[in-house]
């Protein structure tokens, strides 16, 4: 599960819009963001177009019985900070 957790953070560096190189996870990532976008949930759940900016899919191999999941969540306001000194 630790790996499982890593790689899950390790996803959020990922550039917005740059996709998985596996073929099958890249289209998983896109069927994914479209969906979300399409529920209609919008910033702070308060309705709109826009729920996710993007959707990055990691994967790493493991024993069929463990399959862990990990999901992680990152606002896009607390990716951005400039500081004046």
């Amino acid at each position: 599960m630790d790996k499982c957790v890593w790689i899950a953070k390790k996803s959020l560096l990922r550039p917005i819009g740059n996709r998985n190189p596996n073929p099958f996870y890249s289209v998983m990532e896109t069927e994914l963001l479209d969906k979300i976008n399409r529920l209609g949930i919008g910033p702070l759940g308060m309705g709109g177009r826009i729920t996710a900016l993007d959707v990055h899919i990691e994967y790493f191999p493991c024993h069929i019985t463990a399959l862990p999941v990990a999901v992680n969540l990152q606002c896009h306001a607390s990716r951005h900070a400039s500081a004046v000194i």
